[in-house]
C-alpha cells in the first residue's frame, strides 16, 4: 500500500504489527497522535503529505479513498493495511491498536490494591 511513497521508519520494541500513519507536518493532532505509538512503543512509518510531491500526494489520497471507502483526513492511522480510523482520539487509536487506556489502567491498579 502507498508503494510510490518513502515512509520514515520509527523503531519500537512493538514490531508485530503493521502501522502506517499518513499525516501533514504542521498538524498538531498528528503529532499527538505519533507522540502515542511511541509512548507505547509501536514500531510505525509515517510520511508528512504535504512535504511530497503534488501528483504522489493525489495518488495517496485516491488509493486511501478506494481501499477504503473514505476521504483522507488526518491524521489516518492505518493498521495491517486492512484497518484505519482517522484523526487523533486517544480511545479509538487504543481500541484499533489494543492498548488499555490510562483510565483502565488506573481502574486496574485500584481494584488490585483494594
Amino acid at each position: 500500500m502507498f508503494e510510490q511513497i518513502e515512509f520514515t521508519a520509527v523503531p519500537g520494541p512493538k514490531t508485530d504489527r503493521d502501522i502506517q500513519v499518513l499525516a501533514l507536518s504542521t498538524c498538531g493532532f498528528c503529532k499527538r497522535g505519533m507522540e502515542f505509538l511511541q509512548s507505547q512503543g509501536f514500531a510505525y512509518r509515517f510520511v508528512y503529505l504535504d512535504l511530497i510531491d503534488y501528483e504522489k500526494k493525489l495518488q495517496v489520497k485516491e488509493e486511501f479513498k478506494t481501499t477504503f471507502n473514505s476521504s483522507l483526513s488526518y491524521p489516518a492511522l492505518i493498521l495491517d493495511r486492512s484497518k484505519f480510523t482517522i484523526g487523533f482520539i486517544r480511545k479509538f487509536w487504543e481500541e484499533l491498536l489494543g492498548v488499555d487506556s490510562e483510565d483502565e489502567a488506573a481502574e486496574a491498579k485500584l481494584l488490585e490494591e483494594e
